[in-house]
């Protein structure tokens, strides 16, 4: 039964096999005919185009070559201006001023207030270490060492202008107007005066302090001059010089007074601390105290042969001054030690009959810059004598000459208080008391208070 079972279905499915291998064809075209995409109609094959020209070919000829350029000159103007150095700077000065009116004498003492002392402006150009020059002017003009008047007004005027040579520093060669190489006082800067004003036989009595006394100091002239920075001597000590030959009529004047030139000349000797010289400048010769660095010990001398005119065309008296001057500097641990003394004699070679004039004065101060606090605070006390009509070469025709003569000295004691804010600040500000002393029959209650600030820039 089972055989019988598994023939039939043998049968069954070899029947069904032949079924699908007749029908398998027909499925596979229906399928194609269904599968297969509609074409869209195809547009008429358009006309061939002609063929194109060959194309034209313009030769170009190759330019001729570039001649090589020369290869770059070197840059000189780029290593002269790094040899030149230009800076400029200056400083304002302002003071106010009280004198005590005398009972006796009408003219000192009315004018008390404000005044502009300076408004200094400065340019230096300097190349290498060889040449420099200097131009300065004076925005607030005012004459203390060749006395001004009261009621006068400030003017602008020329104070330096010079050209340095300095091949060495032991030779220098400056032409221009300059401050002269005289006596300490005269040389100093403005900005940096100890006290307020000069002491009076350097700057005299102004025409609003008392009695108008001319002082011994000398200010700029024109000339030329043959000078030295500070020469080492070996450690740290040093030598500086300086020559003076020009006019000896003052700055900003036109022409000599005179054929003759007026001469001056200075020699200073420094002892400095631990760090040595200061640094070398090209410039003329100036006062040792205006270094920020000062000697321990600075000792100097000067001299002076001035021929001058005075007076008008064409009567000139025409006379000779002759003198000298001596002074030192000492500092040391905040103490300030500085003195001078001057003499000074005028011949008259124009009128012979009148005797000589002899003029002497002496200065000294002590100022001391307290420690350990932040603020500079320098206190100081100054005393001066001024003997305008001094006897020494020259004696008085009479014992009463002498003692008329001797009438004109001055005495001043000044004490005084410098402010700054600190060693190296570029302001500072300056208080003074200044009790005068004259002689009988010339005393005068003349005493007088200054301050006055100063900033550098």
């Amino acid at each position: 039964m089972v055989r019988a079972i598994l023939t039939s279905f043998a049968r069954i499915t070899l029947g069904l096999t032949g079924l699908a291998t007749a029908l398998l064809p027909t499925l596979a075209g229906a399928q194609e005919t269904v599968e297969a995409p509609l074409q869209p109609p195809q547009p008429p094959p358009l006309p061939e185009a002609p063929p194109l020209p060959p194309p034209v070919v313009v030769v170009v000829p190759a330019p001729a070559p570039l001649p090589t350029p020369p290869p770059p000159a070197p840059r000189l103007e780029a290593t002269t201006s790094s040899a030149w150095k230009f800076d400029w700077g200056g400083y304002v000065h302002a003071a106010y001023r009280w004198v005590q009116q005398p009972q006796n004498f009408n003219l000192a003492g009315r004018n008390n207030g404000f005044q502009l002392e300076q408004a200094r402006f400065i340019a230096n150009v300097q190349w290498r270490s060889v040449l420099a020059a200097r131009v300065s002017l004076e925005g607030a003009s005012e004459d203390r060492l060749s006395q001004s008047f009261p009621g006068g007004q400030l003017t602008t005027r020329l104070r330096d202008a010079y050209i340095t040579w300095a091949p060495l520093r032991a030779l220098r060669l400056t032409v221009g107007q300059m401050v002269a190489p005289w006596d300490l006082e005269s040389m100093r800067s403005d900005a940096e005066l100890p006290f307020v004003s000069r002491s009076v036989p350097i700057e005299g009595v102004q025409p609003t302090e008392g009695y108008t006394t001319r002082g011994l100091g000398s200010d700029r002239n024109l000339g030329i001059s043959l000078h030295s920075g500070f020469i080492g001597l070996g450690g740290t000590t040093s030598l500086r010089y300086a020559l003076f030959v020009g006019n000896g009529n003052g700055q900003n004047q036109l022409l000599n007074d005179t054929n003759l030139p007026a001469v001056f000349g200075r020699v200073e000797f420094a002892v400095w601390g631990k760090k040595g010289l200061p640094a070398d400048g090209v410039r003329p010769i100036f006062a040792v105290t205006d270094e920020l660095r000062k000697p321990a010990l600075n000792l100097a001398i000067a001299g002076q042969w001035n021929p001058r005119a005075t007076g008008n065309l064409p009567d000139l008296i025409r006379e000779t001054d002759m003198g000298v001057a001596a002074d030192l500097a000492a500092s040391y641990f905040g103490v300030e030690l500085q003195a001078g003394v001057v003499y000074v004699k005028t011949t008259r070679d124009t009128l012979a009959a009148i005797p000589d004039l002899e003029r002497f004065g002496w200065w000294a101060h002590l100022r001391y810059s307290l420690p350990r606090i932040p603020v500079e605070v320098t206190p100081g006390y100054r005393i001066a004598s001024y003997s305008p009509r001094a006897h020494f070469a020259v004696a008085a025709p009479s014992p009463v000459d002498e003692q008329f003569d001797a009438s004109f000295a001055l005495l001043y004691h000044t004490v005084g208080l410098t402010v700054r804010p600190t060693r190296t600040f570029p302001l500072h500000v300056g208080l003074n008391y200044t009790f005068t002393a004259e002689q009988s029959p010339n005393v005068l209650d003349n005493d007088r208070f200054e301050a006055d600030v100063v900033a550098s820039f």
